[in-house]
């Protein structure tokens, strides 16, 4: 009779730690604690969390006390691409800018007024200088800003993200009175569209402007462009320009704005339609502002149809601002005549999207 043996399989546990798989807490609290002055620079009286909680407080009793239905406006965004440019250039000083621009535009297109972010900074590793540099970006154009920076984020996650690769993410809070909400109801026939110069690509069309740069041009960040004088790394890591400010003091004042469009993602093709009503679409003259040089480099250099850059880039307008005939002497008078153009018309037509002209 044969006999049954049982194998015993020994498994030897090895000694592994988080920072072996490549995370390394200690690094990311130090980085945190070293940034803590900074992002408290931020804080105001409303502001009732410390740093290292578990969620982000802030007191809305004395805000809410001066509104009679106040409603919440909320905006979340990233840098996209445009940190790849960053990293390139190893400059991180102003993609914190970018950030906070882009979300607090947005709350403030509605008519709101930003009052809280939040920021997520992910990498396969955090290097402690880069991370810091990033935060304090942030907090800086926050404190510009007077936007609390109550809360954020970091996560080293070797494997999801690239070796030097960062990623930036940010939410801005806002409120405003439900009956002064900007939503472009008002917008009729006849009402001119006013655009405010950007100063850049802000955080759009990256993907495209990369490729014809580095590597169909084959330029580095020290070379210029057409005009012999901006840098590749000035002209694409121009901030994010900040036009919430200007729109607050606009409502502060009481001027009677009828559409607001941060001109991001989708250009003015897509954006000024997004805030005028049905049955109406917009003539807008391109050749009625002029294009820095970024701009013009792009329009020497690609082979795209009209539409099509327009759709992609900004095109040197940040902001368009639809209003009454009658008010426009009053705008440019707040805002200057340099900082405010008129740019096109309001038209009756059932498309509702834009119609560029050239002439």
């Amino acid at each position: 009779m044969g006999h049954l043996f049982e194998r015993e399989t020994i498994i030897m546990k090895q000694k592994i730690s988080y920072k072996d798989a490549g995370v390394d807490i200690e690094k990311a609290d130090h980085v945190i604690a070293s940034s803590k002055e900074v992002i408290q620079s931020t804080f105001n009286k409303n502001v009732l969390s410390s740093i290292g909680g578990f969620g982000s407080m802030y007191s809305i009793k004395d805000i809410v006390s001066g509104y009679d239905d106040p409603v919440m406006v909320q905006s979340i965004d990233g840098v996209g691409t445009k940190m790849a440019v960053a990293q390139r250039c190893n400059s991180f000083g102003f993609i914190g800018f970018d950030l906070v621009n882009a979300c607090c535009n947005d709350v403030a297109a509605t008519g709101a007024k930003p009052l809280t972010f939040l920021d997520y900074i992910a990498s396969s590793s955090l290097e402690p200088q880069i991370v810091s540099d990033i935060i304090k970006s942030v907090a800086t154009e926050c404190k510009n800003l007077g936007v609390s920076l109550v809360g954020g984020e970091t996560a080293e996650m070797p494997g999801t993200y690239h070796k030097n690769e960062y990623d930036l993410v940010g939410v801005a809070t806002g409120i405003v009175e439900r009956k002064n909400i900007v939503d472009g109801s008002s917008v009729k026939q006849g009402d001119l569209i006013m655009g405010i110069p950007s100063n850049g690509l802000h955080t759009n069309g990256y993907s495209l402007a990369r490729k014809l740069v580095f590597e169909v041009l084959n330029l580095d960040i020290n070379d210029t462009l057409s005009d012999k004088k901006t840098t590749v790394e000035k002209a694409l890591l121009a901030p994010h320009k900040n036009y919430s400010k200007m729109i607050n003091l606009l409502i502060e004042k009481e001027f009677p704005l009828k559409s607001l469009a941060h001109i991001t993602g989708g250009g003015l093709l897509d954006n000024v339609p997004r805030v005028f009503p049905d049955g109406f679409a917009a003539e807008i003259k391109v050749n009625s502002w002029g294009k820095i040089p970024i701009f013009q480099f792009l329009i020497e250099n690609l082979d795209l149809e009209m539409n099509e850059m327009y759709r992609t880039f900004n095109m040197g307008i940040g902001l368009t601002i639809i209003v009454d005939p009658s008010h426009k002497g009053r705008l440019i008078k707040m805002l200057g005549a340099n900082n405010c153009l008129e740019i096109g018309v309001i038209v009756s037509n059932s498309s509702k999207r834009v119609y560029l002209n050239d002439k």
